[in-house]
């Protein structure tokens, strides 16, 4: 009987044991999914967190930029207007004269850029190269105060109209964008050409920067819309939220497309020896190598160059390849010739690789018939294959067309 007690006794230990095992097994369990659940909450927050940050940062930086924009053009915008209309704070002190010209010459005159404390005065810049140097910053300033912030504003807690707005605006941001970045090299030989004056003017107007890092934000802001797309499709991506990351990555990819735009204008924009303002010339349509022949003699291989042809709104500009190796992607431009659109009255095909483009003469008299004008050849372009021409070739009667067009509703 004692030895059925003693075994009743141990079994139930055993089973006591294994209770005790089996309930600090589930603790321990418990205690590692809390510590999951815990390490999952806090990745969820701080990923909540950055998402809401980088919107956050996004709508403040726009804001910003709307500012920098703005300063910029009550800065230098005055300064392009005509004299009359022109103010400033400071001007020169009065020239000395003689007797005879004293009433001549007393009277004060307006340089935006004297400073009272140190009596420096930087030479006055034509009003010409302020309006070439600022380019279209008028309008990309009134584009994202009327139209990119508030619509900004309204997409910070909606994916899907952050994508649309940049699916809708990527045309008009190219557009801007494209026309703005063109100019870059030109804008800035004319800071360059008056560093002093532009220098003064800084430290006369107590601005926190100098006209040539104010006139850097727009190019920035194109990467910095890369930078806070990116990193929103990424943070949505490790909230588990997919929908909300495939629209902030399609908002990505419209804003690469532009920036692509944008940095093939900056590079036109450094064309050598060009005579004509670019940035005026409209949209850049297309793009592309060519061969320019020999207009005249024979169609040797020797009488062929490797161009690139620029295909703009208003006007089609020709430029020599220069210095070109495999590894560049945009090889140094220099300007060789350049039609306008409206001046082209034929493209005639030569062979199946290559046509001529016939620019109307100027001659005296009024000619109404448009048939009956004189022409000469001011382009003979060889293409890679027959497809190539043709595509060149619709594409620029299609803009005469339009061209032509537009000039009859008028």
């Amino acid at each position: 009987m004692a030895q059925i007690v003693e075994h009743f006794i141990s079994d139930l230990q055993i089973d006591v044991k294994k209770e005790e095992e089996c309930i600090e097994t589930l603790e321990r369990e418990k205690n590692v999914i809390d510590i999951k659940e815990a390490t999952d909450s806090l990745k969820k927050s701080k990923d909540e967190n950055r998402h809401n940050q980088i919107l956050s940062e996004l709508l403040e930086t726009e804001r910003k930029y709307v500012q920098d924009l703005e300063e910029v053009c009550s800065t230098y915008l005055p300064l392009a207007r005509d004299p009359a209309k022109r103010s400033s704070l400071f001007i020169d002190r009065p020239r000395v004269a003689s007797c005879v010209a004293r009433r001549l010459h007393s009277c004060p005159t307006i340089n935006q850029s004297y400073n009272q404390h140190t009596g420096e005065s930087g030479p006055a810049v034509d009003r010409k190269q302020i309006c070439e140097m600022l380019g279209n910053v008028e309008d990309i300033k009134d584009y994202h105060k009327k139209v990119m912030l508030p619509k900004l504003e309204k997409a910070s807690s909606n994916s899907n109209l952050m994508r649309d707005l940049f699916e809708c605006e990527k045309s008009k941001l190219s557009i801007k964008y494209g026309r703005y970045c063109i100019n870059t090299e030109r804008s800035s030989s004319i800071i360059a050409e008056n560093l002093q004056f532009f220098s003064l003017l800084q430290t006369t107007r107590g601005l926190q920067l100098r006209v040539d890092a104010q006139l850097i934000k727009p190019v920035q802001r194109i990467t910095r819309y890369h930078m806070f797309l990116s990193g929103l499709a990424k943070a949505s991506a490790d909230l588990g939220n997919d929908e909300a990351s495939a629209d902030y990555s399609a908002a990505l990819d419209a804003i690469l497309a532009v920036a692509d735009h944008t940095n093939t204008m900056m590079w036109v924009g450094k064309m050598e020896g060009c005579p004509i303002r670019l940035c005026s010339q409209g949209h850049l349509l297309k793009h592309g190598k060519v061969l320019s022949r020999r207009i005249c003699g024979s169609f040797k291989i020797r009488n062929k160059w490797p161009c690139h042809l620029l295909l703009f709104q208003q006007a089609a500009v020709l430029c020599r390849i220069v210095d070109k190796t495999e590894e560049q992607k945009n090889p140094n431009l220099q300007y060789l010739t350049h039609v306008s659109l409206n001046h082209i009255k034929d493209l005639m095909s030569k062979n199946s690789k290559t046509f001529e483009i016939h620019k109307l003469k100027q001659v005296e008299g009024d000619l109404p018939d448009y048939e009956f004008q004189k022409s000469e050849v001011i382009m003979k372009l060889e293409f890679n294959d027959e497809d190539e021409k043709e595509t060149w070739r619709k594409i620029i009667k299609a803009e005469i067309d339009q061209l032509n067009s537009m000039a009859f509703s008028l």
